[in-house]
């Protein structure tokens, strides 16, 4: 039987022990979720990217496909959209961990690389990324592997989809960097100049530029993407609860159709962009009925 010293030290040490728990439990730092709730806004950054999200340069009035979501999302939940800070590609997630902003929203496509550093919810819509080349560049139209070469230079801003891509796919090609807050139509410049090749880009960006630059670029392969993504939001990498609050608001501007009609709006066509499927199905009618 220990000492009856021993057991009033024991009897002192579970109690500073507890203490300490219960301390650390009121240390818990405050989730993004909770901190939304409470000020009853979302701090949001973005990224200017065609349609996705614009912003205009006299102005700095917002708009975009991105924009038009997150205000819907705001206007469901009774929420204020802050709109609080422009980003480059390799600035979303250190601020993101610094807590500048609860989400990125101007649209990101989530891969294992970009997982370890944030959540994504659900996506919007499905993105397929495909070769662009000039109209009357026929080299690659056989077999896509010859881009893998030294001779081949592809357009790209650093840290975007693209130079992933040309970095995983077509190590032995060249670069033509731009920096990270670069607009993307100057991708496609560079290959209509004649400055690079090609470049990688979804059919739903490259119809806009070719609105104004008509026959100027011309898509390889378009039934074989080489990447199909889902266009998400991301938020810090551990705000579950901040996740599955915008996964919810997500699935139900798509069941509802908002977003479809957020896409009309700036005339998207519909071959452009994958729909997301609903959760649903309709029941078949009876022939009676």
């Amino acid at each position: 039987m220990p000492e009856p010293r021993n057991i009033v030290v024991m009897f002192f040490a579970v109690c500073l022990f507890l203490t300490g728990c219960a301390a650390g439990e009121l240390r818990k730092p405050e989730s993004a979720m909770d901190r939304v709730l409470k000020s009853g806004k979302i701090r949001c950054s973005y990224l200017p990217y065609s349609s996705y999200f614009r912003k205009d340069p006299n102005t700095g009035e917002l708009s975009g496909i991105f924009y038009d979501i997150m205000e819907e999302i705001g206007k469901n939940s009774n929420l204020k959209i802050e709109w609080t800070e422009e980003v480059g590609y390799e600035n979303i997630f250190p601020g993101l961990n610094a807590d500048r902003y609860d989400v990125f929203a101007a649209g990101l496509w989530p891969n294992a690389s970009r997982a370890k550093a944030a959540l994504f919810t659900g996506p919007a819509f499905y993105s397929p990324i495909t070769i662009w080349v000039r109209p009357d560049d026929h080299r690659f139209d056989s077999s896509i592997s010859t881009i893998n070469s030294p001779a081949v230079k592809i357009a790209s801003i650093d840290g975007a989809m693209e130079d992933i891509i040309a970095k995983t796919n077509f190590p032995k090609a060249q670069l033509v960097s731009l920096p990270e807050l670069s607009v993307f139509s100057q991708n496609l410049l560079n290959v209509t100049h004649k400055k690079a090749d090609l470049t990688f880009a979804e059919p739903l960006v490259v119809e806009e530029f070719l609105s104004g630059n008509p026959g100027a670029l011309r898509q390889i392969k378009p039934d074989e993407p080489l990447r199909i993504f889902g266009s998400s939001l991301a938020v810090k990498r551990d705000e579950i609860g901040l996740k599955e609050f915008l996964d919810v608001a997500l699935k139900e501007i798509i069941d509802n159709g908002k977003i479809k009609n957020i896409l009309t709006k700036y005339r998207i066509q519909s071959g452009t962009f994958y729909p997301v499927a609903h959760s649903y199905s309709m029941p078949e009618r009876r022939p009676h009925e």
